[in-house]
């Protein structure tokens, strides 16, 4: 062979290897992310987070959002071998996912884990001590007032009872001195609002063995047959069912209730929607004489499937870490870092802080692989008493009847 056509042969194979190694590093610079739908500033503050991220570490972030049958459409993706290489992660769907094994553990990720509130990072945490979603942000049920409906009725806020129980003998008062068409409180009979106070009745609503139990504790269902007696009574009202409205938000905006119990996620519809609505943010009522809220989490995490594991590791470190700033002041959400909270002075603002305040003793919605039969056999049943077909002890007993049997039948 010529020393010409060994060089052009040369040429040609470190162009070859030159090409390759771009697209290896191409590669290694993208990672794919996937969402569920959110509101309109959500995406942005999301997009924006997003770019900070690809601006600092070169890496590519192709996100796709879900907007319908979230984990269906990522289940069927796991059984495809196809996840993306970081997803969001709901604190309710962890335990199915644990026991399917398809989760990393990104215990490694989380810098500074005493940072975190504790309830949130926990949620994600399997009983070795192993962690599968590192926690973005968080929300907590408070109750919410409409101070100019409640003092045109001739109360102060001064004058609502800090107890449930007193709390709603309250309201069947109010209701008397309410405009007609307009609820006392509007109240969601979902079991993911009412586990806290389920809890804190002293009720075990999922047993040790991941069966249902509704019917042993007599607090527990003292609580319930109180917003089963209002319904009846016509001072707790559900916002469709009895409104005709798609939400308590809806409800509460339209100035249809004085009351409210609903999560932080409601603060952007009051304020670019409802911006005349007069309120005031309480802490939910206590129980048994228990403080007692819901906390709602979401977590970034890594499939094992996952093509890019480091670059989608590097992710997770700055979403929930240096970028958690970015995203929290962009959205308007509560950052699961403590060190956020305080750096943006959020619990000084008037519409976050009884929300946080929930943090410390809130019940985190997230109670074992039986929990998503639980949940929906409790909505179907506690629907029948509220609406009157069943009282509450038969609706109960066959709530539980309803979830033991298919908790068996999956085993």
């Amino acid at each position: 062979m010529n020393k010409k056509l060994l060089a052009i042969l040369t040429l040609v194979i470190l162009a070859a290897a030159l090409m390759l190694g771009g697209c290896g590093s191409s590669n290694d610079k993208e990672i794919t992310f996937t969402a569920w739908g959110a509101s309109p500033s959500e995406v942005a503050a999301l997009d924006e987070t997003i770019a900070a991220f690809t601006a600092k570490t070169g890496i590519k972030v192709k996100k796709e959002v879900i907007q319908d049958k979230y984990m269906d459409v990522l289940k069927a993706r796991f059984s495809a071998n196809n996840p993306p290489d970081v997803m969001y992660l709901d604190s309710f769907e962890v335990p199915a996912l644990l026991k399917s094994g398809v989760l990393e553990d990104v215990g490694a990720q989380i810098d500074n884990k005493d940072d975190f509130y504790p309830i949130l990072l926990n949620a994600f945490k399997d009983q070795d001590g192993k962690y599968y979603g590192v926690p973005k942000d968080y929300s907590t049920l408070a109750l919410y007032v409409n101070t100019k409906l409640l003092e045109s009725a001739g109360y102060k806020v001064a004058d609502i009872p800090k107890d449930m129980v007193g709390f709603l003998a309250f309201a069947k008062q109010l209701q008397t001195k309410l405009p007609k068409g307009t609820a006392a409180v509007v109240f969601d009979r979902e079991l993911a609002r009412n586990l806290s106070a389920l809890d804190a009745s002293g009720a075990t609503v999922v047993k040790a063995d991941g069966k249902a139990d509704f019917t042993s504790n007599q607090n527990a269902l003292n609580y319930l047959q109180m917003f089963i007696d209002g319904k009846k009574g016509g001072y707790t009202m559900n916002a469709k069912d009895d409104l005709g409205l798609d939400w308590a938000g809806a409800a509460f905006g339209a100035e249809k209730a004085v009351f409210m119990m609903e999560g932080n996620w409601v603060l952007s519809a009051l304020k670019k929607d409802y911006a005349t609505v007069k309120y005031q943010i309480l802490e939910m009522p206590t129980v048994n004489g228990k403080q007692q809220t819901m906390a709602f989490t979401v977590a970034y995490a890594v499939p094992k499937g996952a093509k890019n594991k480091p670059a989608a590791y590097e992710f997770v470190k700055y979403m929930t870490g240096e970028g958690q700033k970015i995203w929290t002041s962009a959205s308007g959400t509560l950052p699961s870092r403590i060190s956020v909270t305080k750096e943006l002075k959020l619990e000084d603002d008037p519409d976050k802080k009884v929300h946080i305040l929930g943090a410390a003793y809130a019940t985190v919605w997230e109670r074992g692989v039986t929990l998503p039969v639980i949940n929906s056999a409790f909505g179907n049943q506690y629907q029948a008493a509220l609406g009157g077909q069943k009282t509450l002890l038969d609706a109960m007993k066959a709530a539980e009847k309803e979830a033991n049997d298919e908790i068996e039948r999956q085993k």
